[in-house]
């Protein structure tokens, strides 16, 4: 099963990727640094050995010619595979407002990278209504090659927008988006500042919200094990997991490894009896 870990490109991410094996990281793209600073933090980590997926915010992009100089970076480094998003800039700086506008162009280009993928909202976004973002992730699907869901705690209704998006004509691969091992409190001020309340309505109704609150792993385990016999599927085309780690690399690998452990005891066990 293939599996990305997203980290963010400040804090302690250079001690926490250089203490664990090579594997693919996606490195955020913060309005305060900018998109020059995503790229030299995935230029770092691929020294380290890491798989790197920087993000590029259409919304930091300034103009055709700030494109070029990406693109050129990226090649000169070996980067193949970027993930694009709007970005959350308070104001474009140039004439990309969203990855809508940016990725034709990207995808255009002479030098460009051998993957693009893109973001895919199964309970929405705070800022975008619903109708507005199905027609943006068909418009986006005929430049990319993959999409990433955002948080979502509900697989019934991740599972559901999965189906629908398929039967709309979108089937480009996907990578399921899960909490890694994060603190409590640093994932629910997450989950609701991009939107997945309905996701907290639901386990509040299956009385989960508490058991989020104090053992999120509990929540993510379920995703897990909903999601990963379902990747290679081919009618749902799930390629693989991709943690938001927020800077929790060792500890979201250490808790995955543990978990594969058991999954894996528990298969041998079922099979013995």
């Amino acid at each position: 099963m293939s599996a990305r870990y997203e980290i963010l490109p400040f804090g302690a991410w250079e001690a926490e990727a250089a203490a664990v094996a090579p594997v693919t990281l996606t490195i955020t793209c913060s309005p305060r640094l900018g998109v020059e600073h995503t790229l030299t933090v995935a230029e770092r980590a691929r020294a380290l050995g890491h798989r790197v997926v920087p993000h590029v915010a259409a919304r930091m992009v300034a103009d055709r010619s700030h494109l070029d100089t990406l693109m050129e970076r990226l090649a000169a480094a070996g980067i193949d595979d970027v993930f694009l998003i709007g970005g959350d800039a308070a104001a474009p700086a140039g004439a990309f407002d969203s990855a809508v506008e940016l990725l034709p162009l990207m995808h255009a280009h002479e030098l460009r990278p051998r993957r693009i993928g893109i973001g895919a909202y199964p309970e929405g976004h705070p800022l975008v209504d619903r109708a507005t973002l199905a027609d943006a992730l068909c418009r986006k699907a005929a430049f990319a090659d993959y999409m990433v869901t955002q948080l979502c705690f509900d697989p019934a209704a991740l599972l559901r927008w999965i189906e629908q998006t398929r039967a709309a004509g979108v089937d480009l691969p996907s990578y399921v988006g899960l909490p890694g091992a994060v603190d409590r409190r640093r994932l629910l001020e997450v989950s609701m500042r991009v939107g997945v309340g309905d996701s907290i309505g639901f386990l509040r109704k299956q009385r989960g919200i508490r058991r989020l609150l104090s053992r999120p792993e509990r929540a993510v385990e379920r995703l897990g094990a909903a999601f990963a016999p379902l990747v290679g599927e081919p009618e749902l085309a799930i390629e693989g997991l991709h943690f938001y780690t927020f800077n929790r690399l060792r500890a979201t690998l250490a808790w995955e490894a543990q978990r594969g452990s058991a999954d894996g005891a528990r298969a041998e066990s079922a099979c013995d009896a």
